[in-house]
């Protein structure tokens, strides 16, 4: 089976010609050590829980300096389930996932990191979650967590701020993967390039009183490579959520 490509913007677009009913959007910024064990797992997991229902893995290569786009291509050879958005220029974890999701064809999309800090079986059942029921979003909730204590207080800040100044009944607003039905995902105003994206959907999702539901998992610790989220992100965070409630945005 051949791939079609497309370009526009700096951005190729590498997809097998099938039709697929969710898509799962990864965005990799120098993740050369997680992107091969990540993708073989992930497809394992969605082949195995939800035998015979089509997909597609959307892995964007978000300008990527080490070797996260060849070994992406190298593993497009194995893979027909693969479609790759090579963004020629960093767009921020953001803009690289909103490149995703333009790119994203099921009538249900998520987005996830590629850090892989949940586990491949956690996230088909996240998938699977939303393609079966009735929730507009399904997301995890990261009851058990390995990043440290200061990532625990931060979210927990983060989270009473998020819910005192927008209300919802989300525990945990950052976590991903975010699991969408399309319509919903069409109905919202996403724009954020940076890492408030996680937020702004779950901003829309009370605006358009959507339905959630949040499954608990272990949130592992990383094994390869370094986050990228800085104590600048943190406080990027805290002035973009008033920029929101204020209507500056």
């Amino acid at each position: 089976m051949h791939s079609t490509l497309t370009r526009s913007n700096a951005v190729e677009v590498r997809r097998k010609a099938t039709a697929v009913a969710f898509s799962a959007v990864i965005t990799l910024y120098n993740e050369e050590g997680n992107i091969e064990p990540l993708t073989r797992s992930l497809i394992d997991s969605f082949r195995t829980h939800m035998a015979g229902i089509p997909f597609e893995l959307v892995l964007v290569i978000n300008g990527s300096e080490d070797r996260t786009g060849q070994i992406a291509l190298e593993l497009e050879k194995q893979f027909d389930e693969l479609t790759l958005v090579m963004v020629k220029k960093n767009r921020g974890y953001g803009g690289g996932t909103l490149a995703g999701l333009a790119n994203a064809r099921g009538d249900v999309v998520g987005f996830l990191d590629g850090d892989q800090q949940v586990a491949a079986e956690d996230v088909a059942r996240v998938f699977k979650a939303c393609i079966e029921g009735k929730h507009d979003i399904v997301k995890i909730l990261r009851v058990v967590r390995e990043d440290g204590p200061l990532r625990v207080f931060q979210s927990r800040c983060f989270n009473a701020l998020f819910r005192m100044l927008f209300g919802g009944t989300s525990r945990d607003v950052n976590s991903k993967p975010k699991v969408l039905k399309r319509k919903a995902l069409e109905r919202m105003n996403l724009r954020s390039t940076d890492w408030f994206l996680d937020a702004e959907v779950m901003i829309e999702a009370v605006r358009l009183n959507l339905s959630v539901l949040e499954i608990p998992v272990v949130w592992m610790e990383r094994e390869h490579g370094s986050s990228n989220i800085r104590l600048s992100s943190a406080v990027e965070f805290f002035k973009n959520m008033i920029r929101y409630r204020y209507g500056r945005r």
